[in-house]
């Protein structure tokens, strides 16, 4: 009999390490709350549980786990750490601590982590009502970051400049808070960039550096939306090294020993600061598509072994080439979509490797104000940075997107 794995999502993120797991020979259980999740197809067995329902995801893996040993646990872009380590924790698999998972899970405490160790991130502070807003303001001024501690996606994240009102800006936030929980920050200036990263013991690698891009900063604000990246990152060796030097002390700090972790990261004109960090694979189809298209490495791979207790080969983590991969977003107007064209044509494009709808015909756009808003998106593969940016943009400009 096979080893046996439990992957927390079967959403269309999840499908690759689903597709991926089972190529090596794993039995797969897919747990997920859609009756009609596409990752249940693709899986061995499947589950219907919310993968925030950490009481009855641990119950059912007790459960399986009587008639068939199940051998690891792990999740693909979707952040629920408390899951998968409750999971882990239950059945003595591989994987992070309950602590090291709550810290993961709530950007205040994390933040509050990171201060007492030493690692670099922007002043912040929890919040309880709009006089503390005005007096984190008045102390390290305009632009700052309003946001719930555990919300997901985006949601209720604002940049605050003066024209935004407070009142509304802290009620916005606060109801994205499945605790009602809020915390703010100084909006950092440089380089925005999203990092994934491996760590075993004293083994670490960061095979996937990404450029953030926030065009779209002020047509959308306060809203803060992120339209996609490009890879590798714009920064020289040199840089790299004090990234994943803050890296592996965030590591350190929330508890994380074996595992994945992905890092938003601001390079500023003092070095490297600490948004966030995921104990988790990214998502946005950054692990499971580009950084494999721009680097040749397989950083899935890697995380399924290491859910089963195997070391991955570090070797295998080193890029083996470079490639400019760029993600960008389609945006529609607010509407019932009445239709989308131009995806053949798009797709014929030399330099396109991937398209997807997220939200299709028939279905209804809301305001542009937070991530799962993005109708769609395109990733383009070219030797330079220029090519691929152009290919993205030309891709882009080809869909149509008609509301009513």
């Amino acid at each position: 009999m096979g080893k046996t794995i439990i992957m927390i999502g079967a959403g269309v993120e999840q499908v690759p390490g689903i597709k991926l797991a089972r190529k090596m020979g794993l039995f797969v259980i897919a747990a997920d709350r859609q009756q009609k999740a596409p990752g249940f197809k693709y899986a061995d067995e499947s589950a219907v549980i919310s993968t925030y329902d950490v009481e009855n995801m641990v119950q059912f893996a007790i459960k399986y786990n009587r008639k068939r040993k199940i051998d690891g646990v792990m999740t693909v872009a979707s952040d629920v750490p408390l899951t998968v380590a409750s999971v882990a924790n239950a059945l003595g698999l591989p994987g992070n601590s309950i602590k090291t998972a709550k810290l993961a899970s709530n950007k205040l405490l994390m933040k509050r982590r990171f201060a007492k160790d030493g690692v670099s991130i922007p002043k912040f502070s929890g919040v309880k009502n709009v006089k503390e807003i005005k007096e984190f303001i008045k102390k390290y001024r305009y632009p700052v970051v309003l946001k719930p501690v555990d919300s997901r996606g985006a949601r209720g994240v604002l940049r605050l400049t003066g024209g935004v009102n407070l009142e509304w800006a802290f009620k916005k936030s606060k109801g994205e808070s499945p605790t009602k929980q809020v915390m703010i920050e100084k909006f950092l200036n440089g380089l925005q960039i999203s990092s994934e990263s491996i760590i075993y013991d004293d083994c670490f690698i960061t095979p996937g550096l990404s450029n953030r891009n926030y065009e779209y900063l002020e047509k959308f604000s306060p809203y803060i939306i992120e339209n996609g990246g490009d890879l590798p990152a714009c920064l020289s060796k040199r840089q790299q090294l004090k990234v994943d030097e803050l890296l592996i002390k965030a590591a350190k700090s929330l508890g994380i020993k074996r595992g994945s972790l992905k890092g938003d990261i601001v390079y500023t004109k003092d070095g490297p600061k600490v948004i966030e960090i995921a104990a988790r694979l990214s998502g946005g189809w950054f692990a499971t598509d580009e950084i494999p298209l721009s680097t040749g490495v397989n950083i899935v791979k890697a995380v399924i072994n290491m859910s089963l207790g195997i070391k991955p080969d570090f070797k295998k983590l080193v890029p083996v080439y470079q490639k400019y991969v760029t993600q960008r977003y389609i945006f529609s107007d607010e509407g019932r979509i009445i239709k989308i064209s131009g995806l053949a044509k798009a797709r014929k494009l030399s330099n396109v490797k991937k398209i997807g709808i997220n939200i299709g015909q028939g279905r209804i756009v809301g305001e542009i104000n937070n991530h799962t808003k993005r109708t769609g998106f395109v990733i383009t593969v070219a030797d330079t940075r220029r090519k691929s940016i152009a290919a993205a943009k030309k891709a882009v400009s080809l869909i149509k997107v008609e509301t009513g």
